[in-house]
């Protein structure tokens, strides 16, 4: 009988939430680098390649914009 295993929590950047801070603190703390900004004045969002659905991001956003979708 094969385990099944869970998969990590789908993250995302709510894009109405976000204040696209010049110095992103959810950024900050990915260890993995999986929020990425393109253009400074967008939003950054999560590569789910990379993201490993740790939550420490959601965590530090004071503005809850990272949520599980």
């Amino acid at each position: 009988m094969m385990g099944t295993t869970a998969s990590p929590a789908r993250l995302y950047i709510d894009d109405n939430r976000c204040h696209t801070c010049r110095r992103c603190l959810a950024q900050q703390v990915c260890k993995v680098k999986a929020i990425v900004r393109i253009d400074y004045d967008e939003p950054p969002f999560i590569d789910v390649h990379r993201c490993h659905g740790c939550k420490v991001c959601s965590l530090e956003c004071p503005f809850d914009a990272v949520v599980t979708g």
